[in-house]
């Protein structure tokens, strides 16, 4: 990819609810739909604030088809004409199928994934990330889960890149440090997966590398006072980074790597896209040593310094060994043929062959 694209307003504030506000007058939407968890939805009493008859809040992490189907539902009781996306990837996850729900008028879940022609409309779309690690708020594309089929399907198209995106520090505040810790871990791998990407671009690589980076420098300081406003604000903008890094390249191995993970061991997505990170990192190293001096350089660290901090960001908070999530040895061969995702296992810089793949569990397992 020669060119780089991304359409999203990213929107830096002290005061989300103001700016919500004032987005929305912007955009002139009049009956917004709020998507939102529950927690959320307890934690900030969106009550207070919207109308309880607009906020749907029935979202599970790693939202399914039943999901998906229930807020179908809720949107066909009513008349909306924008989102509201308020939440960590789950929740932002579920609202681009309402945006395709409410562009199409198609109830059918498979329908409204494998749509790619012209959306007839455009609903406008307001996104603001809780958590700093999964940036849906600046990707065209949404995760979705079918735990029957064992499968991961994803929407994708243009029409659901968000308008605006809305980054506040003190959105992400009552995070505990472990989920912090494994959203921090999602944007790192975002960020590598974007440089070592057959589809990198200059501006891409470029974000990845700010992204890393600050995470880099901020994550000491972060672990010892995890309720810094100004700390998590860097966390917030550097996984905001990755995102505008990754919505041009896709994501690639250690993501492919990870849906197997998430589907058959219930393996959070933060860990389960960055649990391979380190071995990765050593595959792809040649192919991006320009990137990796840039970041060493900056850090003033060396390229082994890089994978121990890399190491030790999860360390004592998090099992970050495949054996610590159930995974049994005797099914690392299965796993292997299952982490082969079309459009994400091919995206890596070196192509990866089975074997690639046993050494890199090998080096994860225990």
């Amino acid at each position: 990819m020669c060119d780089y694209y991304n359409p999203v307003k990213v929107i830096k504030t002290d005061n989300w609810l103001d700016e919500l506000n004032l987005s929305i007058e912007k955009l002139k939407i009049t009956a917004p739909v709020i998507v939102t968890s529950p927690g959320n939805r307890r934690r900030l009493d969106l009550d207070s604030k919207f109308n309880s008859d607009s906020i749907f809040s029935d979202v599970r992490a790693n939202p399914n088809f039943e999901d998906c189907v229930n807020a179908i539902k809720f949107c066909r009781k009513n008349i909306f004409d924008g989102v509201v996306a308020l939440g960590g990837g789950s929740a932002m996850d579920l609202a681009k199928v309402v945006m395709a729900y409410l562009c199409l008028e198609k109830p059918d879940v498979n329908e409204l994934i494998n749509h790619k022609g012209d959306f007839p409309r455009t609903i406008p779309s307001i996104f603001l990330p809780t958590t700093h690690g999964t940036a849906s708020e600046v990707t065209m594309w949404g995760t979705v889960w079918n735990m029957t089929e064992k499968k991961k399907y994803s929407i994708s198209h243009p029409e659901l890149y968000p308008t605006f995106a809305i980054l506040d520090g003190n959105l992400t505040m009552s995070l505990p440090l472990d989920i912090s810790i494994t959203t921090v871990m999602d944007a790192l791998s975002h960020s590598f997966e974007a440089i070592w990407n057959k589809n990198s671009n200059k501006i891409s690589t470029k974000h990845a590398i700010k992204a890393i980076c600050a995470i880099i420098r901020k994550i000491d300081s972060f672990k010892t006072d995890p309720y810094n406003l100004k700390i998590r604000s860097s966390l917030l903008h550097a996984s905001n980074l990755a995102g505008l890094a990754f919505s041009n390249t896709k994501t690639a191995a250690a993501h492919s790597i990870s849906y197997p993970l998430t589907i058959y061991y219930g393996i959070p997505h933060g860990v389960a896209s960055s649990i391979c990170l380190v071995p990765l990192l050593r595959i792809n190293k040649k192919s991006i040593l320009s990137s990796l001096n840039i970041i060493c350089q900056k850090n003033k660290i060396t390229f082994l310094e890089l994978v121990n901090k890399i190491k030790s960001i999860p360390s004592d908070i998090i099992p970050y060994k495949m054996k610590n999530w159930g995974v049994c040895e005797s099914q690392l061969d299965d796993l292997v043929e299952e982490s082969f995702t079309y459009e994400r296992m091919d995206n890596n810089i070196v192509d990866l062959s089975k074997n690639n793949l046993r050494y890199i569990f090998e080096n994860v397992y225990k």
